[in-house]
């Protein structure tokens, strides 16, 4: 093993354990232990792809600028992944309620990603951020009490496309579920799978792609699935 790459794969080794784990970028990091590391691997290929359709469909020319948010995001991965995908800007948010954001500008640092900037902001319905060519909203529905405007809020933010990533639960399949707070939480909300797509119907989406799958980290049934979504301007 070269010394370049025993110096690339431990850039982050200093910060400790992080909330994702960063080898699309060639680096070796702790990451924090129980549920985030199978849940990313749930995760992480749909959005990716999501990610690189969107920037693939935005251009014309390679020579066009193509601009990315990513509500709710946490240490910033997904904005940076956007960056090194070829985005020429790339834009965080996120509150940092959990600890994880204040990471974000010196990951991007140390991997070397210029064209990404982070936000430390609120995300509410009556938000009024920079509108950006993709806007991500992944793993910040569930987390709130009225995710219907936040979702709208989102696709107005959204000049040619929208991901959306959400939880919901396996205990039911009712098209007509919804609760919130979440059962055994004293916040956010659930779905499940049918009412939340039944919700994105009735707010007649453009929907290009959609996706299920099971967040294996997580041992509740009402923690355990997990819906995708690929929306069209």
């Amino acid at each position: 093993m070269s010394e370049d790459y025993k110096k690339q794969s431990t850039i982050l080794a200093e910060l400790g354990s992080l909330y994702h784990k960063y080898s699309f970028f060639g680096v070796d990091n702790d990451q924090l232990p129980g549920i985030y590391a199978l849940n990313q691997k749930a995760k992480e290929p749909i959005i990716v792809a999501y990610i690189a359709y969107a920037l693939a469909k935005c251009k014309h020319r390679t020579s066009d600028a193509v601009s990315f948010t990513e509500l709710f995001c946490a240490d910033g991965f997904y904005a940076m992944i956007a960056a090194r995908l070829g985005y020429e800007k790339s834009i965080g948010i996120d509150n940092d309620k959990d600890g994880h954001f204040r990471n974000a500008k010196l990951i991007a640092e140390r991997l070397g990603i210029r064209n990404v900037e982070f936000n430390r902001d609120e995300i509410a319905s009556n938000s009024m951020f920079e509108s950006t060519d993709v806007v991500a909203n992944i793993g910040g529905l569930y987390h709130v009490n009225n995710p219907k405007n936040i979702l709208a809020m989102s696709h107005r933010m959204a000049k040619r496309y929208l991901i959306v990533q959400s939880v919901v639960t396996l205990a039911t399949d009712d098209e007509n579920y919804f609760e919130s707070p979440a059962p055994g939480w004293t916040w956010g909300n659930r779905f499940s799978r049918k009412s939340f797509d039944k919700m994105i119907k009735e707010l007649g989406y453009k929907v290009i792609d959609c996706h299920f799958n099971e967040l294996e980290g997580n041992d509740r049934l009402e923690d355990r699935g997990s819906v995708y979504y690929l929306i069209q301007k």
